[in-house]
């Protein structure tokens, strides 16, 4: 298994460079950009996914009322709100820009904020919208328009993190007349309208999604005049359109890609870690899997240096466990996190009484960088120290997420906003992903840890909770196995220069690019 990994490390692909012309076509004012990704979202509104694939293309799409400057500590900042007031520990008022048009051309009101998250978009239980966003948006309680640019949000009970919230996934705001005119969720969710740079003008299931500059945008004219993301699954043709000038990006490029890349004249690879953690899921809800011992070998057999060194070429960070460093006051950089100890795993599975029948571990061949091969490395580490592991390689979500999920399955964590609260909350809360699609883990405990944070405004006591969400995660009833921070990498041609945020979110806002010939 190592003798394979050391070959991965070696075994670079041979590039040869293609030349091409200016980046900018003479023909246009503006060029189009067209990018390469491996996958598209399903949906098009904002509420009904959060994978990585619809925050990338929806950042585009859409505004939040609150920005946040991932280049200044998460600072927040002025958005579609120019300014924000908490008038008690239970009502913020926020002040919103005027002017400011959507994609249809009529101007953006505090009527489209409170309809953005209210109950036919969100916060009735029967909208489509209301699973995925009670652990971000459940704290509110009613929304009003005071006047034509002016809201009252009120929450439920005090709410410390109420304006990251609003400057998070879900928070996006959507035209209330756009929506009420089609009157149809399907229809609407695949041409929604924002106030974003770029709006959707096409979309063909599984090919590609097309975006046109929104030349009125707020934020100053966007500096292309299309975005088309065009789906393109291996990665070997990703490059080879890049090479060939097919694309001007592509998404997904492997670590032992990226030096190739880059020694191309005209061509050049940014990114790295994010604020994502990949993880191997767990369905604990019957077979071996159900014992916290069996859960807790997988994790000691994993040699998460040798994954990283050899198939990341040392380009992603091993985090101490289920949190991040931007945490700040929560984080606690003490907590021992993952270790790797395969005699330590023998010893758990031998006191489980594990029988060496088969544990199946589900995975796509490439949703996520490296997927398959990552896949393939830990199962032979599981299988070092005796457990009889079926790799079954899956096409698509749906089939990772069949009934009954006794199975590892791959996820990945994004933290939204810096806290427990902006992370695994929403993906292993009572009415997070993992417990209302993958039904494959719960826990009481947790339940309740996560509505204490909710309202708790003491920082101590907050970071009580978030040290004993940790010890559950490892150590009591894990739901999953930390492996690294997703790295994400991007290769492009010379002449646009473009730089990605530490989240999923592709930003192509003036603000983030410079184009030269």
């Amino acid at each position: 298994m190592r003798s394979f990994l050391t070959f991965l490390t070696t075994g670079l692909a041979v590039l040869v460079p293609a030349l091409f012309g200016d980046f900018a076509r003479a023909a246009e004012e503006r060029p189009d950009l067209v990018i390469a990704v491996q996958q598209n979202p399903p949906k098009l509104d904002p509420v009904l996914f959060s994978r990585n694939v619809s925050l990338r293309v929806l950042y585009n799409v859409f505004d939040y009322p609150i920005d946040t400057d991932f280049n200044a500590g998460w600072a927040l900042k002025p958005g579609l709100a120019t300014e924000w007031t908490r008038v008690d520990d239970t009502t913020l008022e926020l002040k919103l820009r005027e002017g400011v048009t959507f994609h249809d051309g009529s101007e953006m009101t505090a009527e489209d904020v409170a309809f953005s998250y209210g109950p036919v978009h969100m916060s009735a239980e029967d909208s489509p919208g209301y699973a995925l966003t009670r652990p971000y948006m459940g704290t509110i309680k009613s929304v009003e328009a005071i006047d034509r640019y002016r809201v009252r949000i009120t929450t439920h009970a005090p709410d410390p993190l109420l304006e990251r919230r609003l400057a998070g996934w879900s928070a996006q705001i959507v035209s209330k007349a756009a929506f009420e005119r089609l009157n149809d969720w399907d229809a609407w969710a695949q041409s929604p309208i924002g106030t974003g740079p770029y709006k959707v003008v096409d979309v063909a299931t599984d090919d590609y999604i097309l975006l046109e500059s929104h030349d009125d945008y707020w934020g100053g004219k966007p500096p292309f005049k299309s975005i088309r993301f065009k789906v393109v699954p291996e990665l070997s043709a990703r490059i080879a359109g890049l090479r060939a000038g097919d694309f001007d990006m592509i998404t997904e490029v492997t670590p032992d890609q990226v030096e190739a890349i880059r020694s191309l004249d005209g061509f050049d690879v940014v990114g790295g870690s994010t604020v994502n953690h990949r993880v191997i899921n767990l369905g604990t809800n019957s077979g071996w899997l159900a014992d916290p011992r069996v859960r807790k070998a997988m994790s000691l057999a994993i040699d998460r240096q040798l994954v990283v060194d050899a198939l990341w070429a040392g380009l992603v960070e091993i985090p101490n466990g289920f949190q991040w460093d931007a945490y700040g006051e929560t984080f606690i950089a003490d907590y021992p996190g993952a270790v790797y100890d395969p005699e330590a795993a023998k010893t758990l599975l031998e006191e489980a009484g594990y029988d060496g029948s088969p544990i199946a571990y589900r995975s796509q061949a490439g949703y996520y960088t490296a997927e398959l091969l990552t896949a393939q490395a830990i199962a032979d580490m599981w299988r070092d120290v005796g457990i009889d592991v079926d790799l079954q390689i899956k096409d698509g979500w749906g089939q990772i997420f069949e009934q009954p999920l006794d199975a590892a399955f791959n996820g990945s964590i994004n933290m939204n906003y810096p806290d427990m609260l902006g992370s695994l909350w929403p993906l292993y809360g009572p009415t997070g992903f993992i417990q209302t699609r993958a039904k494959s883990w719960s826990n009481a405990r947790y339940a309740e840890i996560g509505q204490a944070l909710e309202t708790e405004l003491d920082p101590k006591k907050r970071l009580a909770l978030h040290r004993e969400t940790l010890e559950i995660f490892h150590d009591v009833d894990p739901p999953s196995i930390v492996l690294h921070s997703l790295g994400i990498f991007y290769g492009k041609r010379d002449g646009l220069e473009w730089e990605p945020y530490p989240l999923p979110y592709m930003d192509f806002r003036a603000r983030n690019v410079s184009l030269r010939n």
